[in-house]
């Protein structure tokens, strides 16, 4: 296995470095400083030609002029959170009169401070460290965050987190990949299965908030316990998919059958935000080809959003005395 480290431009004075992770069978993991972006994953297919199963720019100018967080980590907090309003605490409003992704600057905006990780037997990783301040975005505490990216040996993309906190504070990160296994997005997610481990969704309203239903997916569109067509799913939901899922076994699989590439995401996460990308037809180039709907699938692991406002989803309160800890691991196989 081996590291490389490419320039990729800078912010101000501060450098932007790609890291291209590269294993013994020349699969390749590449992700930023800035952002702790993953810009490419290249697996192989069936007929072993490697290809970028993920969306990314090419260029450090786009992911600042474009900012729908491609391959981005969000925190302090994913997602949305109703006025921004946690107790008597007033979070910056960055989406109307709401909070979202964790407010402006948010971890997807850092250029985070790294360390390479070599010792390991059949793993490269980076290591992404941040302090974030008390009052940052409105959140009380000072907050640690520790966040490394695996690539095994076996296709393997690990992310772990950590975090600690001086005082009270909400965390709730994600990661923000778009996955398309055609390879090199020959095709958009319609020719995909998804499968998860998932017998309820959160309800929405119509700015997307959870209502704080939990609503069985059985007869209806968001039934995905056994594989399902993504072109049969979202013609029979054309507004297509920004929704919580609740996840039992802490699985999701997504395949393409042309390709013959499978991923499966195992996490010990709460939920998935499954992002279908309809209705994205954007002026800029997603890997050469113009951002259009369907062309990527966001599966975000995290707990419920806005849950702080309901009380039986999981807690997202940080404790000083509770470090928080989680594992998503992403595998893929032919």
């Amino acid at each position: 296995m081996k590291l490389i480290k490419r320039h990729y431009g800078w912010i101000e004075d501060q450098e932007i470095i790609e890291y291209h992770l590269v294993n013994n069978q020349g699969a390749v993991f590449k992700c930023l400083n800035y952002g702790a972006i993953v810009t490419a994953i290249l697996v192989p297919d069936k007929n072993r030609s490697l290809e970028n199963v993920v969306l990314g720019f090419d260029r450090l100018s786009d992911y600042l002029a474009y900012p729908s967080y491609f391959g981005a980590l969000i925190g302090r907090v994913a997602g949305r959170i109703r006025k921004g309003q946690w107790l008597d605490h007033q979070l910056t409003l960055n989406e109307g009169k709401h909070h979202i992704h964790g407010g402006e600057p948010n971890f997807s905006h850092l250029v985070w401070e790294t360390k390479e990780i070599t010792n390991q037997t059949d793993k490269l990783g980076i290591q992404f460290s941040h302090h974030s301040p008390a009052g940052e975005n409105g959140y009380p505490g000072n907050l640690i965050v520790t966040v490394t990216y695996f690539w095994t040996n076996n296709h393997t993309w690990i992310m772990n987190v950590e975090a600690q906190t001086d005082e009270q504070t909400l965390f709730n990160p994600t990661n923000h990949t778009y996955f398309n296994l055609s390879g090199d997005t020959k095709r958009t997610i319609e020719t995909h299965q998804l499968q998860m481990s998932s017998e309820v969704y959160a309800e929405t309203d119509d700015e997307k908030y959870p209502t704080g239903r939990l609503l069985a997916v059985e007869d209806t569109v968001y039934d995905f316990r056994e594989p399902t067509s993504l072109r049969k799913a979202l013609n029979k939901n054309p507004k297509g998919y920004d929704t919580p899922f609740k996840l039992q076994e802490g699985k999701v699989v997504l395949n393409e059958q042309e390709s013959g590439r499978r991923l499966e995401i195992k996490t010990t996460r709460e939920s998935v935000v499954v992002f279908s990308t309809t209705g994205m037809e954007e002026d800029y180039f997603i890997n050469g080809k113009k951002m259009c709907s369907h062309l990527g699938l966001a599966l975000e692991t995290q707990e419920l959003p806005d849950a702080v406002h309901h009380e039986h989803f999981q807690s997202i309160i940080l404790e000083p005395n509770k470090p928080h800890s989680s594992q998503t691991s992403y595998h893929f196989s032919v």
